[in-house]
């Protein structure tokens, strides 16, 4: 099969969160050369800033969910029309905000795209229950969701050795009143819902600094898809 070239990334509003300083040429140019066909976003908002994002990696088809306006805003930008876009927001409470979901199929000729439904979101990032909340209202099995992305601010036990668990995580977070490692979202998404860890397929022997998407020393994004039986 054709290579389709999917990526995802959280962009801040398009601020590095260390200073504030726009970070959108730096991101170009890390994304450009790799010719991606589609690209999930998180924490977007409809201005030039995203325009110009889609215009440079030449992904003219997009969609920002009906977050657009709220800082938890997510989309996508494609190479390749999108299709029966569908959209879904948290209609209840939670500390970290209300968080959004948004779906797709792809038009064009690309065989990867065919009969395919694409997921982007962005869940909580205070609570482990939450997260396990706003996934199961977003139900992506019962939406036959093929490829969900997004920033889960969730972990995967089996991305850190025991020393850099302990020292990175434990310490860290209990020194900082922060949740405890939980790994309860991650294990539905790959073991209850069959979903397989696209990064995990591709490097299953790296860990701890080798893996981290988060200042914090954590892998937190992912891509999860359930493959065919003729994907290679």
């Amino acid at each position: 099969m054709t290579r389709f070239r999917v990526a995802k990334i959280n962009v801040h509003s398009f601020n590095n969160p260390s200073d504030y300083e726009s970070n959108i040429e730096e991101l170009i140019s890390i994304l450009k050369p790799l010719n991606l066909d589609l690209i999930a976003v998180q924490e977007i908002q409809k201005n030039s800033h995203w325009s110009n994002f889609c215009k440079h990696l030449s992904l003219p088809f997009a969609h920002i969910g009906s977050g657009d306006g709220n800082y938890y805003g997510i989309g996508i930008a494609s190479r390749y029309p999108i299709i029966s876009p569908y959209d879904q927001q948290t209609s209840f409470a939670s500390l970290g905000g209300k968080r959004f979901f948004f779906k797709c199929c792809l038009g064009g000729d690309h065989p990867f795209v065919k009969d395919r439904i694409f997921a982007v979101t962005h869940l909580d990032h205070l609570n482990e229950n939450d997260r396990l909340i706003q996934i199961n209202h977003f139900s992506p099995v019962g939406r036959n969701v093929n490829i969900l992305m997004g920033d889960m601010n969730a972990l995967t036990r089996d991305d850190y050795s025991d020393d850099y668990y302990q020292k990175n995580l434990v310490q860290v977070r209990e020194k900082s009143n922060w949740e405890r490692p939980c790994f309860d979202l991650t294990r539905l998404i790959t073991t209850t819902w069959a979903f397989q860890d696209a990064f995990k397929q591709i490097n299953p022997q790296l860990k701890d600094e080798s893996v981290t998407t988060s200042r914090y020393g954590t892998r937190i994004d992912y891509i999860y898809w359930r493959p065919r039986n003729n994907d290679e």
